[in-house]
């Protein structure tokens, strides 16, 4: 693999490069697969033909905070936020997806304990 911020060649499983002292998929001026000359606009090498990867740290975009509790009290909610997140937040996509499962479990337990106690929930 190739440092997407000075080219050189570094281990697949490297944290930062040892070069430059970057992330290895942070940048965009090397290709990280033949590490050729590359623009920030390009999404695929030119040389090579593989697909450029760029490393994404978590943001306050990806992290739903309320999304999640509203999915997990309104599962429809958080099916609804699945799909609408899926293509472009998909760590929050399946954050709301968990979590309205959970809703949807936790409700189900919560209708039986109740139904076996003898109340209804008319």
């Amino acid at each position: 693999m190739h440092c997407r911020h000075c080219g050189q060649q570094v281990e697949a499983i490297a944290a930062f490069c040892p070069h430059c002292g970057v992330r290895p998929l942070k940048s965009n001026n090397y290709c990280q697969a033949c590490g050729a000359a590359t623009t920030p606009e390009q999404e695929m090498c030119t040389s090579c033909g593989s697909m450029l990867k760029t490393h994404r740290l978590a943001t306050e975009e990806d992290a739903p905070g309320l999304a999640k509790a509203v999915s997990c009290c309104f599962p429809i909610v958080g099916l609804i936020l699945y799909f609408v997140w899926q293509n472009e937040r998909p760590r929050a996509a399946k954050a709301v997806c968990q979590w309205a499962v959970l809703g949807v479990i936790l409700g189900s337990f919560l209708y039986l304990v109740s139904m076996c106690a003898g109340y209804t929930l008319y």
